[in-house]
């Protein structure tokens, strides 16, 4: 099968995508479920094709890896809806389509003419996700926000970083990557509702909530126990309690090793053993010691106390002196939950993804070169998702969509380049 053939769920529907980097993962992730996934720019470019990193560091519009990673499996359209011919032509292409996704700031849309309520007299079967810092309503509407701010004001900033410190950004896009995830979901829950009533409807998601919904039991805690859940640092706070330090250093690189590695818990003794093996206990195996972790099964224990910086300096002395696979491999005999952290060339080499085939590779025709892609994010069995074609060049796909869909002559083409219009 031909590597643009649609594989996956959505392979007879299509979306308009007029998404920004809040958002062009959500159109991504339909195209991967096998939508026709049209995305449109200016006739300038989408700012985000300036996006660093660039391939080879060559800044470029067309080398941004940003671009490549969130605009992958897309088709490519310029389109200026400021223009009223612009609209009309975009008009024209709603009467075709399925979905739309957007991020433009609220009412941005309707003060073109083209809000919900337009798209919805014009296709009543569309369904239109609108992805917005805040949402469409309430007092922050209006406010524009970059990932660093959706982090900050969905507060999962609050909870990254070392005890006593200032808060952090995670240092990937969480709340571009959250709010477009959701936006799916969404997306999805609307369309199904649309098999059952003939009807569209509007997917109304903020980056603030997408964020504060990830918050795991940081909620919960202050409802319940009244607190604020600190920056744990190097290990996690589970409703107040610090569980103990998490991450050390292997010979090779870091290991995650679930609450000190088991030496609080249910696994202590077996943890002590295995470390007296080889010779590094120290003075765990005391009768003083297994009496205190004999009376501490199941409790986490707060930081910064004489146990708790004893254990972290026997662990992370016997952590030292192997690699990262010969502690996990070890740690799994014992059931102890332990892992490798993977950095990210570690995962292209990862064998269990590549033994899941988790790696694509798409041709970059102009590189004469493939580009290795991360795969799609779910597996299906009867309808497979799909990474199907680089992400568009500027304007490459103005002749397919606006000859082949809406039957325009080259020389209507030409004129409307020449306007500005695409």
């Amino acid at each position: 099968m031909p590597a643009n053939t649609p594989t996956g769920p959505l392979a007879p529907f299509r979306v308009l995508d007029l998404t920004n980097e809040l958002g062009q993962l959500a159109g991504r992730m339909l195209a991967e479920l096998g939508a026709d996934v049209i995305k449109f720019e200016p006739p300038d470019g989408d700012p985000a094709r300036w996006n660093a990193p660039f391939y080879h560091d060559e800044p470029h519009p067309e080398r941004s890896l940003f671009w490549w990673t969130f605009n992958h499996s897309k088709r490519g359209v310029t389109l200026d809806l400021s223009r009223p011919r612009g609209r009309d032509l975009f008009l024209q292409l709603v009467d075709q389509a399925d979905f739309i996704v957007e991020s433009t700031p609220p009412g941005a849309m309707d003060a073109v003419g083209l809000g919900w309520e337009t798209i919805h007299a014009r296709n009543p079967r569309l369904v239109m996700t609108s992805i917005t810092p805040f949402g469409q309503d309430g007092p922050y509407a209006q406010w524009r926000a970059t990932d660093l701010i959706g982090a900050a004001m969905g507060g999962l900033a609050s909870l990254c970083g070392a005890p006593g410190r200032p808060p952090i950004r995670p240092s990937a896009a969480q709340g571009y990557t959250q709010v477009s995830a959701q936006a799916v979901v969404g997306t999805m829950i609307a369309h199904y509702h649309r098999t059952r009533t003939g009807r569209g409807q509007r997917v109304d998601q903020s980056m603030q909530e997408a964020v504060t919904f990830t918050h795991d039991n940081a909620m919960p805690t202050w409802d319940i126990r009244g607190i604020n859940i600190t920056r744990p640092g190097n290990g996690r706070n589970i409703g107040g309690y610090w569980s103990g330090q998490y991450v050390f250093e292997a010979a090779d690189g870091y290991v995650a090793a679930l609450s000190f590695g088991g030496l609080f818990g249910l696994t202590a003794r077996q943890t002590i053993e295995w470390l007296d093996h080889h010779g590094m206990a120290d003075d765990l195996t005391s009768e003083e010691w297994l009496a205190k972790l004999d009376a501490s099964q199941g409790v986490l224990i707060p930081p910064g106390g004489d146990d708790s910086d004893h254990l972290i300096e026997v662990l992370a002395k016997f952590c030292k002196r192997f690699t990262r696979a010969q502690l996990v491999a070890e740690a799994q005999q014992i059931r102890n939950g332990w892992g490798i952290v993977h950095t990210p060339a570690d995962l292209l080499q990862n064998e269990h993804l590549q033994a899941r085939n988790f790696w694509t590779e798409l041709e970059h025709e102009d590189l004469d070169e493939t580009v290795t892609y991360p795969g799609p994010w779910a597996k299906l069995s009867a309808t497979p998702l799909s990474v199907r074609r680089r992400a568009p060049k500027l304007g490459e796909h103005n002749q397919d969509i606006y000859s082949g869909l809406l039957n325009l002559s080259a020389p209507d083409l030409a004129n409307l380049k020449s306007a500005g219009v695409i």
